[in-house]
């Protein structure tokens, strides 16, 4: 080993702290520094000249290793060397100290791929390094100690990466502190040290589900936070499109199933057990199994809502116990806010479709109209009223014509001019055209005296005025 090595180990290995268990206070005991708390220590610490003085030389020298690309390991020891003096003797003098010295043990850390123990004596140095910065700047509103931990997690990970017992505690620690405000890539990677944290036998497998969770629902929150910043938008549905990836290599509703099965069999009194399943299984659409619907029919006895009330009522309308789906779903549409607008629209959306199934018309079109209420471009709300026109074309006539086709046609051309979405545009198109065949010849008309474009009501339940069409 080189004398330049010996000498950059030696101090490397007066600056390696345990990172976990208490081990860095205890070597910080034992090299007697960093005992003090920001507020009992000045910016410049006890030496104000020697601190503004290598203050002065490693920003200089920084600059230049910089300008450099970072490549001089000559200007790399000169930075080194005056910046380890700030470092120990007035950390809070500079904010971007803590920034240049990660820049610094990366480096070094990178040169010194050949040698393993110098490589990790620089590791537990950028650790240190965080460490100090959360100490001193961890109040910081830019960038507090939450922010920071995560970001020493993802180095932890990155360089002992089978040491998940130590960075999956900060990146449980970091989310804890920043919840929704957690970085893309501290969200991306709390999950990938989830896995690793079970894999090497650290926690059990609900671990793994118990965070995507709570990851996705920060993920979600910020989508629909950044929704109209581009930048930061990019960068969460990055995180949202990986984390699917990975995840749905784990968390097929197959294996959902064998692994929450069994535990909610033996413990069918466990709501924290019930609710979970509940999250995990909407998370992953997962809806259709029993092990789900036993679940939520647990959570929503203790404890209905809104939300577990219009779960209920797809669970009932995908078994065809309409009735049970109806009592559900007006619940829910009672209870959702309006805040709640597209929540509340699906679940009107979903109460005519009950309606519809169970054969009355007249609810159906109602819950339909609630559904425009809500969200004005859910053409599918036409489209069904639509269809409930249509199959009441041989009870609502008009002088023996089926005239509640021309108010079908009405909803369809509607349907396709307000849809948001083209597969809904299409639809109502196709629907459009087919009932037009339908539509009495004009000989038809005549003998009745009626013209085409003339204004007249459907009676029946329809009750609604329409216009005069031939085929």
């Amino acid at each position: 080993m080189s004398k330049l090595k010996l000498i950059l180990l030696a101090f490397s290995l007066i600056m390696v702290v345990g990172v976990f268990e208490g081990r860095a206070e205890k070597s910080a005991d034992l090299l007697n520094f960093n005992q003090d708390t920001p507020d009992e220590i000045s910016k410049y610490g006890k030496d104000s000249i020697n601190c503004v003085k290598n203050l002065s030389l490693y920003r200089e020298f920084y600059k230049q290793w910089k300008a450099g690309k970072y490549s001089d390991a000559s200007l790399a020891e000169q930075t080194l060397k005056s910046w380890r003096y700030c470092f120990f003797d007035c950390p809070l003098v500079s904010k971007n100290m803590y920034i240049h010295g990660e820049k610094l043990m990366k480096y070094y850390i990178k040169t010194n791929k050949e040698d393993s123990v110098v490589r990790q004596a620089y590791v537990d140095t950028l650790l240190i390094v965080y460490d100090q910065r959360m100490k001193y700047f961890g109040k910081d509103k830019k960038n507090p100690k939450g922010k920071i931990l995560g970001r020493k997690a993802q180095d932890c990970m990155k360089y002992r990466v089978e040491k998940s017992e130590e960075y999956y505690p900060c990146f449980e620690e970091s989310f804890k502190l920043m919840g929704n405000n957690t970085e893309p890539t501290t969200l991306f990677y709390f999950y990938v040290a989830s896995v690793r944290y079970v894999q090497q036998k650290h926690a059990e497998k609900d671990l793994i589900l118990e965070n995507y969770v709570n990851i996705q629902d920060a993920i979600e929150f910020n989508l629909l936070k950044y929704a109209d910043n581009e930048k930061k938008l990019a960068k969460y549905t990055t995180v949202a499109n990986n984390l699917e990836k990975n995840v749905s290599k784990f968390a097929t509703c197959e294996k959902l199933i064998a692994l929450y099965g069994p535990k909610l069999e033996a413990n069918p009194d466990d709501l924290t057990l019930a609710k979970n399943i509940v999250k995990f299984f909407e998370k992953r659409k997962c809806t259709k199994s029993d092990v789900y619907f036993k679940a939520l029919e647990k959570v929503h006895a203790i404890e209905p809502n809104a939300q577990s009330a219009f779960s209920m009522g797809l669970m009932a309308f995908q078994r065809e116990q309409y009735s049970k789906a109806k009592d559900y779903l007006v619940e829910a549409t009672n209870t959702l806010p309006d805040s709640l607008a597209t929540k509340k629209s699906s679940a009107y959306l979903l109460l005519a479709e009950t309606y519809r199934s169970l054969g009355q018309s007249a609810s159906a079109r109602t819950a339909a109209q609630k559904v425009l209420k809500y969200n004005p471009n859910e053409g599918m709300a036409l489209i069904i009223i639509g269809d409930l026109y249509t199959s009441s074309a041989s009870k609502c006539t008009l002088q023996g014509l089926r005239v509640s086709y021309w108010a079908a046609y009405d909803k369809y051309v509607r349907a396709a001019a307000i849809a948001d979405d083209e597969k809904t545009k299409k639809k109502a198109q196709e629907k459009a055209a087919v009932i037009k065949k339908s539509f009495p010849e004009i000989a038809d008309l005549h003998m009745r005296n009626l013209i085409d474009g003339q204004a007249v009501t459907v009676g029946c339940w329809i009750n609604e005025e329409t216009t005069v069409r031939s085929r």
